[in-house]
């Protein structure tokens, strides 16, 4: 499924929602719906996919804390973007957006970043396999701290979530339109010219939605395009009752021409027995 099509199913099932236009529009929606289950329950069948939750569960975390070489990557420059996707056994997420800072990035200021997200997941209610789509954003401020070798974001802002569920899962607490707070920090600490240490967390008022993650990785291939950190990374995700453990390695600050790339692979645990892989790929640039 591409990208465009995602984004489609999810606007179509928000505008619904929120500002019903008439029967054709909600026609069209439940039809793109529809669809949209039917194309996720062929990927399901062709990777062996099954989700086996016996609650609703938090969907896994599509946006977390920024990405460690983001902090690796703060320079003079004043706008950075960046983007990402994440994949795991009951779903996938994309994301993007930005982050401004006036005085530049390489330096204490004031930091804006704004945050778009949009994907699918799956869970088990009883007997039955729900579908959810799910769009968020984010918008936050905060201040950059600089000291030698150690970075640090702390910002908080306004978070928005929609989820809809196909089909309808009254007892899914995220179901929704929500708004709510949103805060987090992230550091990144260099202790030696070829290591790295990136801390991060970030929490939401919607659902008690929180993340923590936690990377060291040690700089290789120097000759490859002044080479990239490798380690191993340790993220926890979840809300008031879902929790998942993720263990694995990435690799972080691989510059390629005018862009920044970063990724992980492991094994994904949840309170939902929900064991498998995952996969995550990020890229960013600067202006």
């Amino acid at each position: 499924m591409s990208r465009l099509e995602i984004g489609a199913v999810a606007s179509a099932t928000a505008l619904c929602r929120l500002a019903p236009l008439g029967a054709a529009l909600l026609d069209a929606a439940r039809l793109r719906v529809a669809w949209l289950r039917a194309m996720l329950a062929a990927v399901v069948l062709t990777l062996g996919v099954e989700a086996t939750s016996a609650t609703p569960p938090a969907p896994p975390p599509p946006v977390g804390p920024l990405p460690p070489d983001i902090l690796a990557s703060l320079e003079a420059e004043r706008l950075l973007l960046f983007g990402g996707t994440d994949l795991w056994r009951a779903g996938g997420f994309l994301h993007g957006g930005f982050a401004w800072a006036p005085e530049g990035l390489d330096r204490d200021g004031p930091l804006l970043r704004l945050l778009v997200g949009t994907g699918v997941y799956q869970y088990r209610s009883g007997r039955r396999l729900v579908v959810a789509g799910q769009v968020l954003g984010a918008l936050t401020s905060g201040w950059v701290f600089r000291r030698g070798a150690f970075t640090a974001v702390v910002h908080g802002g306004l978070g928005v979530q929609d989820h809809a569920t196909r089909p309808l899962d009254p007892g899914n607490p995220l179901r929704g339109l929500h708004i709510g707070l949103r805060f987090g920090v992230e550091t990144w600490w260099e202790p030696a010219p070829d290591i790295m240490v990136a801390v991060a967390a970030t929490w939401s008022s919607i659902g008690q939605g929180f993340g923590l993650q936690a990377a060291a990785g040690w700089r290789v291939l120097e000759p490859v395009y002044g080479g990239f950190y490798v380690g191993p990374e340790v993220q926890i995700y979840g809300d008031e009752t879902y929790r998942q453990l993720r263990t694995g390695l990435h690799l972080t600050a691989w510059k390629l021409g005018p862009y920044q790339w970063s990724g992980g692979v492991g094994w994904t645990m949840d309170t939902d027995d929900r064991s498998g892989p995952y996969v995550r790929f990020g890229v960013l640039t600067k202006m």
